[in-house]
């Protein structure tokens, strides 16, 4: 019989593989509804343009985090230090991938521990908001972000993954109020995650009343964990089930209306171009995994490279809407084409 950290580990090695070799995007994320407002003569120079911001205590480059991806498994060390070096070259933030591993199988800790990389930069830990009723606790929460040095930590929630997910956990009940008493305990920043199904505006707004105040919204548009999960199925539940959930826009539309949120809009999300339509939206910072995986399997240098194009490609952006700062571009609204 196979021991559940190698149950774990074979599941995150097929996630990586499907992400990489089957289509697994459901829909767009409906940012190729909009456009920026172009400025013919934008009275800026190109050199002056500045997209760097202040993220939790720390400084960015540009808005943007590298979302959680993995760890666990041995092979996926690399991936992490890869991306944790690019990052602090960069000056991006990190989330790192689910840990739940760590609390059963600490000798699985290696493949996250990668603060040594990346000392200036947010780093965050990651666990499922699920396993609240799955034993783990503050203490647990605290361990993790203590263990890792991060300063603070991603409680994902994925309903339609984990009952789709052949092993899924999938007793939601209770949650709010589970959050709710350990919220203040907890030794760092909160931020709830989508995996990329996206929030509805009544979540958002129980999470805020008990004192969340970042959100990750992940909509539809990037990759589909409902499909992922799907083809390691024997049926057509993830077909059946692939067009469930919000957009990117979607999300970022109806959250913008829950007054004193933070947003962190990912889902689907390829260019810099893509990210100045998102912070425009509502979102102060932007995320992206899928793109770097296989950048991350290759080098750091490939990794830098396509942080570096997605940081030219908002600043050129910024420039063609006459802005030179986030602030000034975040005044801005999209031209809405379809």
């Amino acid at each position: 019989m196979k021991s559940s950290s190698n149950i774990i580990a074979n599941r995150k090695s097929e996630h990586i593989d499907t992400v990489l070799t089957k289509n697994v995007q459901a829909v767009k994320s409906g940012l190729f509804q909009f456009k920026l407002p172009y400025s013919t003569l934008p009275e800026v120079n190109y050199n002056d343009v500045d997209s760097g911001i202040d993220f939790l205590g720390k400084k960015l480059s540009f808005p943007f985090l590298i979302s959680s991806m993995t760890g666990g498994p041995e092979e996926t060390g690399f991936i992490n230090k890869n991306l944790a070096s690019a990052a602090e070259e960069m000056k991006v933030g990190l989330g790192l991938g689910s840990m739940r591993v760590v609390l059963k199988h600490p000798q699985t800790s290696k493949s996250f521990d990668v603060r040594q990389y990346c000392p200036s930069i947010p780093l965050f830990a990651n666990i499922g908001l699920v396993q609240l009723n799955y034993g783990v606790g503050v203490d647990e929460i605290n361990y993790l972000i203590k263990l890792f040095k991060a300063d603070g930590i991603f409680l994902h929630v994925n309903p339609i993954q984990e009952v789709i997910q052949p092993e899924g956990d999938t007793n939601f009940a209770g949650l709010l109020d589970k959050l709710a008493s350990i919220i203040d305990k907890i030794d760092g920043h909160v931020i709830l995650k989508e995996v990329g199904t996206g929030f509805d505006q009544q979540t958002a707004q129980q999470l805020k009343n008990i004192g969340v105040k970042w959100i990750d919204v992940s909509g539809m548009g990037g990759t589909s964990w409902t499909l992922v999960e799907g083809h390691r199925r024997d049926d057509d539940l993830g077909e059946l089930f692939r067009n469930e959930g919000y957009t990117t826009v979607e999300s970022l539309k109806a959250l913008v209306k829950v007054e004193g949120l933070n947003l962190i809009a990912g889902g689907g999300l390829r260019s810099g171009l893509d990210i100045a339509k998102v912070l425009m939206l509502g979102a102060e910072v932007a995320t992206a995994g899928t793109p770097l995986l296989k950048p991350a399997l290759e080098s750091v240098d490939q990794c830098i490279h396509v942080i570096n194009q997605l940081k030219k490609e908002l600043q050129i952006s910024m420039f063609i809407a006459g802005v030179k700062t986030i602030h000034e571009l975040k005044s801005k609204s999209l031209i809405f084409i379809n």
